[in-house]
């Protein structure tokens, strides 16, 4: 069996990491497809909020991601706090009670996310995808963001 179908393999049989807050356990659920999308907004908003730039698909990993996540609070509160409570399964609105989850509960959720098996799996995909020549091209040729008063894609130079 190779690398690629064990870390598969062991995705599918995982069932994800568990947290502890307020002396309660809670495990975050399976990550599908509509968490990736969910993921890259709340993540491009976190960056675009700081000033960063998420154009080299080389440089991102969990811990980077993580990382935005927390950096996004600010710029999508709701968003953030919405996604957290659903990968515990938890009503927004108990999630949002500071009696049982205070400030910090926010970053042990992040730091389990960040260990989960379906993140891990994703990276790797995509770092296979990245050391494809088609996509090397791809970056070379576009910039992911956009100058101040233009919109959309600009050729790089």
């Amino acid at each position: 069996m190779t690398d690629k179908e064990i870390s598969d393999m062991e995705a599918i049989m995982s069932e994800g990491p568990e947290v502890e807050i307020e002396g309660r356990i809670f495990k975050l659920r399976r990550l599908g497809v509509r968490d990736t999308f969910k993921l890259a907004r709340i993540v491009a908003i976190g960056a675009a909020g700081i000033g960063k730039e998420i154009g080299n698909m080389q440089e991102l990993s969990p811990e980077l991601i993580g990382g935005l996540l927390l950096l996004g609070f600010p710029y999508a509160e709701r968003d953030v706090l919405e996604f957290l409570s659903s990968i515990i399964d938890v009503p927004f609105e108990e999630f949002s009670n500071p009696e049982k989850f205070p400030m910090g509960s926010e970053v042990v959720i992040v730091n389990a996310l960040v260990e989960h098996v379906d993140v891990k799996a994703f990276f790797s995909k995509i770092a296979m995808l990245t050391k494809s020549p088609a996509f090397k091209t791809l970056l070379k040729g576009t910039s992911t963001s956009s100058k101040k008063g233009t919109a959309g894609q600009t050729k790089k130079s």
